[in-house]
């Protein structure tokens, strides 16, 4: 099979979380009636999904503020 080589554009707003003396860039969008969010420059921090942006913001604190002590 051939691999698909369509890009995915998703429109959102960068949001600056605060995490152990360090600012870091979330990217969150709307997706249907909920939203999703991921840490740029973090793959290793899954992306999270919530009902508001607040929810998705405070989730991806806490999964990077928990990469980090790894």
């Amino acid at each position: 099979m051939a691999e698909s080589t369509k890009r995915i554009v998703r429109t959102g707003r960068i949001y600056h979380v605060q995490v152990a003396d360090t600012t870091y860039r979330t990217f969150i969008w709307q997706n249907g009636v909920g939203f999703c969010g991921r840490v740029e420059d973090h793959p290793q921090v899954p992306q999270c999904r919530g009902r508001t942006v607040i929810i998705v913001r405070d989730q991806l604190s806490k999964a990077l503020a928990a990469s980090l002590k790894e």
